[in-house]
């Protein structure tokens, strides 16, 4: 009952679908009540859309036993969503343990903010920093204040300002900074487009704005201002 298949008892294996066989792998793992629960990557071959409904019953099962659940996978989004918290490995260390926030939002390193996610990397170099809020010079030559760090930068220093696709606007709002792109291409996504944009320094960059889709599609091969928060973008050393 715990994995809702009371009526499938009577079938042999070869009569179940995918997912209802991964329903029955995960009611036999949970049959001895054990402690901690080993998932390695329990998912892999499923489809998109059952992978999705299987990942909602483990967190449901999750909820209702209360059993530790140790999962392994390479998908990011699987992980972002499936997990209380997460640790990241690289090479066999752990580069970042916390929540999926925290490592979306708060990267510790370069690496964590490209894994996890979508994430543009601007060439910048670093003007000064006024507690703990940096202002840089991008290659096109803008000045951007008010980009959060956590480490110290010298003066001059080469850095690069990550910011994520969806972090972009087309339109300023309150503090924020502007960035001359060229729109190159864009591909509609339903709730969002993605648009591929080079700046003027000539990088290719992801923006993906949550709104004015329709403006973004009328933006192609037209040079335009877009706009991002400096609080929201973070600094590494190039």
């Amino acid at each position: 009952s715990l994995v809702r298949l009371e009526s499938f008892g009577g079938r042999y294996p070869g009569a179940l679908s995918g997912g209802q066989q991964q329903r029955v792998a995960l009611a036999r793992a949970l049959a001895y009540d054990p402690p901690i629960l080993l998932m390695d990557e329990p998912l892999s071959a499923l489809d998109k859309k059952l992978r999705e409904e299987i990942q909602a019953e483990i967190r449901r099962i999750h909820r209702e036993t209360g059993v530790t659940i140790l999962y392994v996978t390479h998908d990011q989004d699987e992980a972002l969503h499936l997990s209380d918290r997460i640790a990241l490995f690289r090479d066999g260390r752990i580069e970042q343990i916390g929540t999926g926030e925290d490592l979306y939002l708060r990267p510790a390193s370069e690496f964590v903010a490209s894994f996890i996610g979508n994430s543009n990397f601007l060439p910048a170099e670093h003007l000064e920093t006024v507690n703990g809020s940096a202002t840089i010079r991008l290659a096109d030559g803008s000045v951007v204040s008010g980009v959060r760090i956590d480490q110290d930068f010298s003066h001059g220093q080469k850095t690069r300002l990550m910011v994520r696709p969806e972090a972009f606007r087309l339109r300023p709002g309150p503090a924020t900074a502007g960035l001359a792109v060229d729109f190159i291409d864009t591909a509609f996504f339903g709730e969002r487009r993605r648009v591929i944009a080079r700046t003027a320094a000539g990088q290719e960059i992801d923006v993906r704005p949550t709104s004015d889709v329709a403006e973004a599609q009328e933006g192609i091969a037209s040079r335009r201002q877009i706009f991002f928060d400096p609080a929201a973008a973070f600094l590494f050393p190039a």
